[in-house]
């Protein structure tokens, strides 16, 4: 019996590790497979493709077609599902991940895509958020397994309701079950467009940034986005792509614009 436990166990870790692939594997497979949240707006990650693929989409497409591969999307349900299907050999990179000190515990992050931060966001019928304490009276919402959801419980929070999707947040928000909720700004941008009458407020949490993380041990992988996602940021195409997604709020995005 533990002989044939042992084996099972042998024959589950190499079949973990055939898919979970370092850069040379990935090119032998000709496919590199980039997880994103099914919540993601399209405007960042268009699972559908298109004439607009979105921002970390065309970004992603850029460095597969650099190496000769192709892209294929892994969706999972929820943000908080993200790490684990890296971890577990369903893809090989995440996009559109808030890089921090905790989840480096359990995978690594390239360079810098964009930086960041989440604001408080009310509608325009009541006043705008502008102190913590504010917040704190609140009944607040974000998404469940999202950075949002992190730092409004840090920042003392008490009455807080986690939300899969956010247009699940947005409808809590217009029939009044929320008072506010909290979201990256990028995602606020886009949101924007949809429903009128949205109202930023304070900052909530530090200032961070957007990368991408990969399995610890793809090095040569993170070496190889690290060197291209630089090369992109200092290059026309990285104006181009911030106007094509943001429009006139690029600077907002990018925390520019005060």
């Amino acid at each position: 019996m533990r002989r044939a436990l042992a084996a099972l166990t042998t024959t589950l870790a190499f079949a973990a590790s055939a898919f979970a692939a370092d850069l040379p594997q990935i090119k032998s497979r000709g496919v590199l497979r980039v997880i994103a949240a099914a919540d993601d707006a399209p405007e960042t990650f268009s699972f559908a493709g298109g004439a607009r693929p979105g921002f970390e989409r065309e970004l992603a497409d850029g460095f597969a077609k650099l190496h000769g591969l192709r892209l294929e999307p892994v969706k999972v349900k929820l943000y908080s599902d993200r790490i684990p299907a890296l971890v577990g050999g369903d893809g090989d990179l995440i996009v559109a991940i808030f890089d921090t000190e905790d989840r480096r515990k359990q995978v690594d992050f390239t360079v810098e895509v964009m930086p960041t931060h989440n604001v408080a966001v009310t509608l325009s019928s009541r006043p705008a958020v502008k102190t913590l304490a504010e917040l704190k009276a609140l009944k607040v919402g974000a998404i469940r397994g999202a950075k949002p959801a992190e730092e409004a419980a840090a920042a003392g929070v008490a009455a807080l309701t986690l939300f899969d999707t956010q247009d699940e947040m947005k409808q809590a928000l217009k029939r009044g079950s929320i008072d506010a909720m909290v979201l990256p700004i990028s995602e606020l941008v886009v949101v924007s467009r949809d429903s009128t009458g949205l109202v930023a407020g304070i900052t909530v949490g530090p200032r961070g940034k957007v990368a991408w993380a990969v399995r610890k041990q793809d090095v040569a992988l993170r070496a190889a986005l690290d060197e291209y996602l630089g090369n992109v940021r200092r290059g026309p195409s990285w104006s181009r792509l911030l106007v094509q997604y943001f429009g006139d709020q690029a600077l907002q995005v990018l925390g520019r614009d005060r």
